[in-house]
């Protein structure tokens, strides 16, 4: 058996629901609506003072496009269209509404910026314009090394989208991923815009099953390093690691609580693949108890329950199901998916509202959105490749899952709005098993306009 170890935008846009849906156990396709992309203009970034570092400027606007442009909300506008009303209009002035209206432009943001010296710091102040309505809505200042320029230029591009949609974006959040390595398998991360990617692990083996901290900090995977499948717990930059369980056999498949109180994970210790939870004082509790396999568990987001997989249903065919994050298969399972022979790999939506996983749809695997509150299922996915592993961002709007042409792997995302997935990884040894991290904290200074 094959185991793998109310957006309301302001203004201008709005997703519906999913239009109709049939009987459950017809094959549905998952549409939405959506009003067309919000213009948005954002002119080459105005020095404060001549003789700053231009080049810095062009790179950090470029990176604020691209995460905009990847919300799937905007549709960031050409230079070329607003060239001679930018440099007349300078960067200090009140903007000349009219005229940015009659080009097309619904947004516009004015970036003023400056360096202090080839080493030294850097500071951006952002104001965002309502054009439509001829008013100013947002101003902020961020200050910090160069080193935060990537995430200075994140951090407001999250905000902007805060500011129009009442949720957060997520371009300062990080997908954790496998990828191949002489020896195995080892841990990488990569920005949500597919660039600043970084190796994490170094077990000169194969790592299984990563998933991310509630608090983004670290990082649980199963690693066979020491020649058993051990539990591992690593910080995300790789300086710190620690073995959780080192119990003989498969500790494996580990899902954080909500709350980063305990982990949930299956063992096979007794004798067969059952779910436990370890809690952070090293104490495990029993979940599962049947003689067929349990395995991916994955919380509700109030972690009062757990969807896992199982095969309980007989004839080594694995199916979803959802108990109590108490008690257990004891009082009782409900079983979630009758659509194909083979579901795995659930994933549990920010909002609680979806449950994503991997279904067997005719030669291919894809992946079905399951909605508790109906008990009905959308095929998410489809086309000739095998797609699995679903992760959520944790705004809900994306999934990332593994993309297989025949033995190459890569990682994609995609939106609810109907748009083609981008590829998010490009390595020539593959990549698999996403895991999507949670939002940052604070780390940069910052202040209101």
């Amino acid at each position: 058996m094959r185991f793998a170890l109310k957006i309301v935008l302001l203004l201008a846009i709005c997703f519906l629901p999913v239009t109709a849906w049939a009987e459950l156990d017809v094959e549905l396709e998952l549409y939405k609506e959506t009003a067309p992309e919000i213009e948005i203009a954002i002119p080459p970034f105005y020095e404060t003072e001549p003789g700053q570092d231009t080049g810095l400027a062009k790179e950090a606007r470029q990176i604020l496009e691209t995460n905009l442009r990847y919300f799937e909300l905007f549709r960031p506008m050409g230079t070329e269209v607003y060239a001679d009303l930018a440099a007349t209009e300078g960067g200090q002035s009140r903007p000349l509404f009219l005229e940015w209206s009659r080009l097309g432009t619904q947004w516009l943001v004015k970036v003023q910026y400056r360096t202090e010296g080839l080493n030294g710091g850097v500071q951006f102040v952002f104001r965002l314009y309502d054009v439509v309505h001829n008013r100013y809505l947002m101003g902020k200042r961020y200050q910090g090394g160069r080193e935060y320029v990537r995430t200075i230029m994140q951090r407001f591009a999250d905000e902007l989208m805060d500011q129009l949609t009442g949720k957060r974006g997520v371009a300062e959040t990080r997908i954790g991923f496998l990828a191949t390595s002489d020896f195995g398998k080892e841990l990488y991360a990569i920005d949500f815009d597919g660039e600043n990617m970084k190796q994490i692990s170094d077990e000169q083996s194969v790592v299984l099953s990563p998933n991310w901290s509630p608090d983004r900090r670290t990082i649980v995977f199963t690693s066979y390093r020491d020649r058993n499948p051990n539990m591992v717990l690593m910080s995300t930059n790789g300086q710190k690691r620690r073995t959780l369980l080192d119990i003989p056999g498969l500790n494996s498949a580990p899902a954080w609580s909500p709350d980063g109180s305990r982990i949930a994970l299956s063992l096979s210790k007794d004798e067969n693949s059952e779910i436990y939870t370890l809690s952070r004082w090293n104490e495990l509790t029993r979940l599962t108890r049947h003689f067929n396999i349990d395995t991916s568990p994955t919380w509700s987001p109030d972690g009062k329950r757990i969807a896992f997989t199982s095969d309980r249903a007989g004839t080594g065919r694995p199916q979803i199901y959802i108990m109590d994050a108490e008690s257990g298969d004891q009082e009782g399972v409900r079983r979630i998916t009758f659509d194909s022979w083979y579901n795995d790999n659930p994933a549990w939506s920010p909002d609680g509202d979806k449950i994503a996983y991997t279904s067997r749809v005719g030669d291919y695997y894809q992946i079905r959105l399951f909605f508790p509150e109906t008990g009905k299922t959308a095929l998410f996915t489809q086309g000739p490749s095998n797609k699995e592993e679903p992760t959520w961002s944790p705004d809900g709007r994306f999934l990332a899952y593994r993309v297989a042409h025949g033995q190459y792997s890569s990682i994609h995302i995609k939106g609810f709005n109907g748009n083609p997935s981008r590829q998010l990884t490009h390595l020539p040894q593959g990549s698999y098993s996403p895991t999507w991290s949670p939002y940052p904290g604070r780390y940069l200074q910052r202040e209101s306009q």
